[in-house]
């Protein structure tokens, strides 16, 4: 219901209430605008389509022109309207569908340069472009067109050329283990290898501590003494009588140091005791009497004029392919030419060269000495070779001529566990000879001194021990020259130590040798021709010996 108050018209409802409030109207208003204005843009949009198409049309009609195909007249009846526009030109399309076109390979790169318009013409970008910039930068799109048929699938093209390997993936993680599978068929068995070169023959152990001696046994009860008789009437003086039966042995007393064994007693025929397997000879108990030693000692005494002044050399005398080992000839014999080698600090071989020249040329004879050997202290006296058999506290003379083998036992010497007495050479026991005779040389186990033996040849026994009073760690090599030891130091550069062995006393001695490098495993001193023999790092040497009395 309308009505009027205070000059102006109002909207009221049922009852008189107002219809619209103020709000309301400002929306109505804006919704009347916004639909004129949609409905401008409407008729704009239309003009726009209407001249689009026409130049839709247009554009076709250069596009068969450019392209070299006949333009159809406009038949009658067709004006410039757009709508007859697009009718003629679907009409020439179609034409142009039943007439043959262009070859394959024309048509696909003319079709590189086309797009497809709403009239399902080919455009060339080209064109399209100068009709877009025709248009001062509007360029609308048209509705779409209806779907077009499905066309037919083109040729595959040739396959490019592999791409660049690209960077590998990160290691997946390790995937469960799979199920054991079967046990596999055995394979059949192979044919049985070449026998393997035999290695070499290992270094003989040390042999194991003595057990404990066995328990003494108790003395037995003395007798009752006689009685007393009366003294009788003296006879006349007898014929002198036989000398009686020695008396027994005292009870032996308590272990002390090594001392100057006493003199002898009277000789006892020859005990011989042969082992099951070996056949070794026990050699005959010491037969010099008391005034023979005596008689020797006082000979052979040393003087001060014969200690070494110097030594000359070294002369070579052949490489060998051992570091270790020992050349000898015979100290003795004076008309022996034959060299006497033994390579390698272990071994049971000893080789015989008849003379210098087949010892350089290389041709020998193998002699089996029965025992392992241990060390570099050999010597070759008299026709037999002195040796320390190895792994045991003994030495032993082997005959050269016979092969019949002595042995010596030595008491309270170092001989096993690797503790050397001349650690250079892994030497234990080293023989020596010289214008006295034959020495032994050695460490006590006790405080492990140097300790010297003299030996009597014949019956291959001690006669005496001397203690040198000087430490086996300090010592390279010994040798005995004269009746004095020499000893080199820990490098066997020169001779530092010198100690008189029938005097008992150190020397005054300091003598250069060689120069402190390689392994010196052998020296020794012939008395047959004053010269040292040297094995100095696989070389075989020989040194000329200068003492003072030479002056």
């Amino acid at each position: 219901m309308l009505k009027l108050g205070s000059g102006t018209w109002r909207w009221r409802g049922a009852g008189g209430a107002p219809a619209l409030s103020n709000g309301l109207w400002a929306l109505l208003f804006g919704v009347s605008v916004l639909t004129a204005l949609n409905s401008a843009g409407l008729i704009l949009l239309l003009l726009q389509h209407a001249q689009l198409s026409e130049r839709l049309a247009q554009t076709d009609v250069r596009l068969r022109e450019l392209l070299g195909e006949p333009v159809a007249p406009l038949p009658a009846g067709v004006t410039s309207d757009p709508e007859q526009l697009i009718a003629h030109s679907q009409y020439s399309r179609d034409k142009r569908s039943q007439d043959d076109g262009p070859p394959a390979g024309t048509q696909r790169g003319e079709q590189q340069e086309m797009m497809m318009m709403m009239t399902y013409s080919m455009v060339p970008v080209r064109i399209l472009v100068e009709l877009c910039n025709s248009t001062k930068g509007i360029c609308l799109t048209g509705p779409p067109g209806l779907p077009g048929h499905n066309g037919t699938d083109g040729l595959p093209g040739l396959k490019g050329d592999p791409g660049v390997q690209g960077r590998r993936g990160k290691r997946g993680e390790k995937g469960d283990l799979g199920d054991k599978g079967d046990v596999g068929v055995p394979g059949l068995p192979g044919e049985k290898g070449d026998v393997g070169v035999p290695g070499l023959p290992g270094e003989i152990g040390d042999v194991g501590v003595p057990g404990p001696p066995g328990v003494k046994g108790d003395l037995g009860v003395p007798g009752p003494p006689g009685v007393k008789g009366d003294l009788g009437v003296p006879g006349p003086p007898g014929e002198k009588g036989h000398v009686g039966v020695p008396g027994p042995p005292g009870p032996p007393g308590t272990d002390g140091p090594l001392g100057i064994p006493g003199p002898p007693g009277p000789s006892a025929p020859p005990r011989v005791a042969r082992s099951k397997n070996q056949g070794v000879v026990l050699a005959n108990p010491n037969d010099d009497t008391l005034a023979e030693r005596m008689a020797k000692t006082d000979t052979i005494l040393t003087k001060t004029e014969n200690i070494i002044k110097a030594l000359l050399g070294p002369t070579n005398v052949t490489k060998m392919e051992s570091t270790f080992g020992t050349w000898m000839q015979d100290t003795a014999m004076e008309n022996d030419p034959r060299i006497w080698v033994v390579e390698h600090f272990s071994g049971r071989t000893v080789k015989e060269y008849k003379n210098m020249e087949s010892f350089q040329n290389g041709s020998a004879n193998s002699i089996d000495v029965k025992k392992f050997f241990q060390g570099c202290g050999h010597a070759v006296h008299n026709g037999s070779f002195y040796y320390h058999i190895a792994g045991t506290f003994k030495v032993a003379k082997f005959n050269l001529q016979t092969q019949q083998l002595h042995t010596l036992a030595i008491e309270k010497a170092l001989y096993h566990n690797l503790i050397y007495f001349l650690h250079n050479s892994k030497t234990y026991f080293k023989l020596a000879v010289d214008e006295h005779g034959l020495w032994l040389i050695f460490a006590s186990s006790v405080d492990e001194n140097i300790i010297v033996a003299q030996l009597e040849e014949t019956t291959f026994s001690i006669t005496t021990y001397i203690n040198a009073s000087y430490p086996r760690t300090k010592a390279g090599n010994a040798f005995i020259a004269r009746g004095v030891l020499y000893i080199t130091d820990a490098k066997d550069a020169k001779i530092t130590y010198a100690f008189d062995l029938f005097k008992r006393e150190p020397l005054s001695v300091s003598v250069e040798f060689r120069a402190p490098t390689g392994i010196l495993t052998m020296v020794s001193y012939s008395p047959k021709n004053q010269t040292l023999y040297v094995w100095d790092n696989g070389y075989v040497q020989t040194y000329d010996v200068v003492f003072l009395s030479d002056d």
